[in-house]
């Protein structure tokens, strides 16, 4: 509850910021940098990966005085239209920033018409390569690669289920092989992982969003199980991994647990037994202080286990997870080096 109502406050705290800066904006001040956010749909309020990059500009804000607006669209085609409403209102400003802060707009940022006449000016992509970006627009990837690696060699003693939003994605296709190369190296058991999408149609970004369909989907598999049968659910969900929680909590006769995902769930959920975080909030400042700064970004950086952008950090309110953080330990400088052979093939 404290979590939540703290939560209100910021949201409170960031649409009085949001109005102020939109008045500035409309004067059209060159020399004043602004910040817009456009979060992922239904981001914001996950007490994980989408809340951490709002705590980031928040902190930015607090240590520069530089202020941001806040944009969530409740769809794609809004999202579309809030990011060429801001090329068109910032085409001749100085130092406006554009956050896209999910790789479900990686098809819309290879779309843009950008046509800068300020200084400063750029478009931040998150979780998406550079293939096919326009100039202006700069990108950064978060290699979940060594990190599922080190998930899937710490879980090898139990039956898994990973539940992903939908094929064809590239960073869920890399997390999804890497935690199936560190299980099969390491498993105590024989035929015992299996995959379940949210949504079978490839590439379909509504999957990250959609919270009732994983509740369905996480509810299905929890319903379905033998009790005697306890499985570790891996899950690749985005925002959506709301429904997921929900679901954990609804139905608990089934024993299995979740994995947390993104920001440390220990206080989120007790089925929890490890999380894979993400520094995103520590990614998002380190951006922000080099764009603030005048550093120029690579046109794209990927940052992973081997740079400290993602670890495992255990809940130590789940219960016994001696064996888990024993398995963590032992296998942390593989995962390391097999996250470098990965991204260098």
């Amino acid at each position: 509850m404290i979590r939540f109502i703290f939560g209100l406050f910021l949201l409170f705290a960031l649409l009085a910021c949001s109005d102020s800066e939109s008045v500035g904006a409309s004067e059209n001040n060159s020399g004043i940098a602004n910040i817009t956010l456009i979060a992922s749909i239904n981001g914001i309020g996950d007490n994980s990966y989408n809340d951490q990059i709002l705590a980031g500009l928040f902190r930015f804000n607090e240590d520069s005085g530089v202020p941001f607006r806040l944009l969530q669209p409740e769809s794609m085609d809004e999202a579309d239209s809030l990011v060429k409403a801001w090329l068109k209102e910032k085409a001749d400003t100085d130092s406006s920033l554009l956050i896209l802060a999910s790789s479900a707009y990686a098809g819309l940022a290879q779309n843009l018409d950008i046509r800068f006449s300020g200084d400063g000016n750029k478009v931040l992509l998150f979780e998406a390569d550079s293939a096919g970006l326009p100039q202006d627009v700069y990108s950064f990837s978060i290699d979940r690669y060594g990190a599922s690696y080190l998930s899937g060699a710490i879980l090898g003693i139990n039956p898994c289920i990973i539940l992903a939003a939908a094929p064809g994605f590239t960073t869920l296709e890399t997390s999804i092989d890497g935690f199936r190369k560190g299980y099969d190296a390491h498993k105590a058991v024989k035929d015992s992982l299996s995959i379940v999408y949210v949504s079978e149609t490839e590439n379909d970004e509504t999957a990250f969003n959609d919270i009732e369909l994983a509740y369905m989907a996480m509810f299905s598999i929890l319903y379905t199980q033998d009790t005697n049968y306890v499985s570790a659910i891996f899950p690749l969900l985005g925002g959506a991994i709301k429904g997921a929680r929900r679901a954990m909590i609804d139905y608990t006769l089934s024993g299995d647990f979740m994995i947390g995902m993104d920001v440390d769930q220990s206080g989120v959920l007790p089925t929890v037994p490890f999380t894979l975080t993400i520094a995103i909030k520590d990614i998002v400042v380190r951006y922000l202080d080099e764009w603030i700064s005048g550093k120029e970004w690579p046109r794209f950086r990927s940052l992973g286990l081997g740079d400290g952008a993602t670890a495992i950090v255990f809940n130590k309110n789940f219960g016994d997870t001696k064996n888990f953080e024993a398995r963590h330990d032992k296998y942390y400088d593989e995962a390391v080096r097999e996250e470098a052979r990965h991204a260098n093939q």
